[in-house]
């Protein structure tokens, strides 16, 4: 087993690094982490660069778990200075977008999520999806995480408004037009039917229609049916007529109307527990809900929702430009004024972040982080969400130990007697992070007397390793004991650790990674080391050692206990005249224990397997004295 990661690393960061920490400005930055390999596994940015990438490398003991695990993989780091702590916020989104760092909070997929583009910037615009907002005279709209919703839009607008589809690439004088001005769906540009100005005015309806603004929508769209078919113009007048009705069903289906005050904003609500981030997402426009969605963050921490809404913000508006004028907040984000100026320079507008404190958005805010609040708790109870934490809790116990890989079977071994009697030993095993009991095994110690928990443990371990052998030479499809383990946790200290230490390398299994688990400081022992390493008490790794610690002691203590009721009741049998070992085996078979017999009357007795008539009579009259005896004592 290699030396745990944390050991000796302060000495080897510095002096690896020593020069570039030396060299840091005392300015404003942004600090990428890199990895043996030159993959940057973090970006971060710094009011100061010195004094903030120094405080990475100090004592393990004042850092997380999760930055300690940062800290061992970095080998190199890269800095660049910038004017001022807008332009550090801005280039570390921009960088975490790009190289998407293992270590950084972001959103769960890997992805960008999808805009549409109305492409302002042709004579005939056509609406496309798009994967990124930019700054080209194009209009955006979104963006949207769900395809499914992004599909309603486009469907819902390509039913109401006959935008063209066809790129106009190949348009030719005298062109033929497509199937879909044949059937409605195209006012044919190409064949001239339509002017520049009665499609630009389609164009402005689309974008009332992506705005939320389907009432205003509405009412332009009755008022031009009107005209149309005072003017004779029929056919239009129908075509409006249609949009109309299919424009009034998107408004039924528009719910939670507000206060009817109108406006276009969204609210965002961020709920962080157990490292799992959930941010809900209503939008409102023209004041009201017309959608709703869920997002995941990845590395979250509770403490930090100032900083996982700053992340959200930036990596799900982009640079701001799409973001409607208000987003209101259950936490502001980290650098507040620094991310609204940002997005107010991309949208060309002011936009502003706020956590209202009364009234109609107070109250759909609350139930916005009621609904985000929700999905974390059915989150946190779902198998795949405790597979996860079991992962991260394994990795974090190969990082702690200096495993070469994450153990899959976790076997840990427990003694238990009294005085040195009933001596039993117990064997559970974790797969995966979680309990196996199928592969639980227990050991009636038979090889050692008295007190010698060293020697009890080692003929556990001998006995459980000579039977994989067994098994494995015997060439089964399906083993007991032929599985080994990945990691081998032992309860006690020092002295039970050298005990198996010394037995596995009689066995020839030396290389087993093996430790133990002392219960007074929860000091965990490795081999070849005197000084323990002492986990944190939050760690996963340390949890993970404990849940097998304590599994271990109570199937050990349930086996003794058994053991010895057995112990006690074959005893009080061994005084009843003319009860040999056959028949005492055949009353405790049938009863159970002392208290089944005395509550058995005589002809129950009788028809006991091996027992006369003498005999359980004998049995009768000595178990009614016991019982009478036992109730005198307790009247006195």
């Amino acid at each position: 087993m290699k030396k745990p990661q944390g050991e000796n690393k302060s000495a080897e960061i510095n002096k690896r690094l020593q020069q570039k920490l030396q060299d840091l400005p005392d300015l404003p930055g942004v600090y990428m982490m890199k990895d043996a390999e030159g993959t940057i596994i973090y970006v971060g940015k710094a009011t100061s660069l010195k004094s903030r990438v120094r405080s990475y490398f100090q004592s393990p003991a004042g850092l997380s778990p999760k930055t300690v695990a940062l800290v061992s993989k970095i080998a190199d780091l890269e800095t660049v200075v910038v004017d001022s702590a807008a332009d550090a916020l801005l280039l570390e989104s921009n960088l975490i977008k790009e190289h998407r760092p293992y270590y950084n909070i972001r959103l769960r997929d890997d992805k960008h999520y999808p805009y549409l583009q109305l492409t302002l910037n042709e004579d005939f615009p056509r609406l496309l999806v798009a994967r990124r907002a930019k700054n080209d005279g194009n209009r955006y709209f979104g963006p949207y995480s769900s395809p499914a919703a992004m599909n309603k839009t486009i469907m819902l607008i390509k039913n109401i408004f006959p935008l063209r589809k066809c790129s106009g690439k190949s348009w030719k004088k005298e062109q033929r037009s497509c199937l879909n001005a044949h059937i409605g769906l195209c006012l044919a540009p190409c064949e001239g039917r339509v002017s520049k100005e009665e499609y630009a005015n389609m164009v402005d309806e689309v974008i009332l229609f992506l705005q939320g603004k389907t009432k205003a929508l509405s009412r332009q769209i009755e008022k031009e049916m009107k005209e149309a078919s005072a003017e004779l113009r029929f056919e239009e007048a129908a075509r409006l007529r249609d949009q109309l009705q299919a424009l009034q069903e998107v408004q039924k289906q528009q719910v939670l109307d507000q206060s009817g005050r109108g406006g276009n904003y969204d609210l965002v609500a961020v709920a962080v527990q157990e490292e799992q981030c959930v941010v809900q997402v209503f939008f409102v426009r023209q004041g009201k809900v017309i959608g709703r969605e869920h997002f995941f963050m990845l590395n979250a921490e509770e403490g930090q929702e100032d900083v996982l809404m700053s992340r959200f913000l930036q990596e799900y508006y982009g640079d701001g430009a799409s973001a409607p004028p208000d987003i209101f907040l259950n936490h502001l984000p980290a650098e507040a004024n620094e991310l609204a100026d940002i997005f107010s320079a991309k949208a060309s507008r002011r936009i502003n972040f706020s956590v209202p404190q009364r009234g109609d958005k107070k109250r759909l805010l609350n139930l916005v982080e009621k609904n985000a609040n929700l999905v974390l708790s059915q989150t946190l109870n779902s198998r795949e969400h405790q597979e996860e934490k079991n992962a991260r809790a394994l990795e974090a116990l190969r990082l702690e130990l200096g495993l070469d890989r994450a153990p899959s079977r976790i076997e840990c071994y427990d003694i238990s007697h009294i005085q040195g009697s009933a001596t039993v030993g117990s064997m559970v095993v974790f797969i995966n992070g979680v309990a196996a009991p199928r592969f639980y095994r227990r050991f009636r110690i038979k090889q050692v007397e008295g007190i010698n928990d060293f020697a009890s443990l080692q003929e556990v371990i001998s006995r459980r390793w000579l039977r994989g052998q067994e098994e494995r030479a015997k060439g089964l499809d399906k083993f007991d004991f032929g599985n080994y383990p990945d990691l081998m946790v032992i309860d006690g200290g020092l002295g039970q650790l050298s005990a198996v230490c010394e037995t596995l390398k009689e066995l020839g299994a030396e290389k087993t990674a093996v430790i133990s688990l002392a219960k007074k400081q929860e000091e965990v022992f490795i081999p070849g080391n005197s000084t323990p390493l002492l986990l944190p008490l939050d760690s996963p790794a340390l949890h993970t050692l404990q849940c097998l610690r304590d599994e271990a002691h109570r199937f050990a203590i349930t086996y003794h206990r058994q053991l010895r009721g057995k112990s006690q009741t074959a005893s009080a049998l061994d005084e009843i005249p003319g009860i040999g070992p056959k028949r005492r085996q055949s009353l405790l078979s049938v009863f159970g224990s002392m208290k089944g017999m005395q509550k058995a009357n005589l002809d129950q007795l009788k028809h006991v397997p091996g027992m006369n008539a003498k005999s359980a009579e004998q049995i009768y009259d000595y178990l009614q004295g016991l019982q009478k005896a036992s109730e005198d004592s307790k009247s006195e």
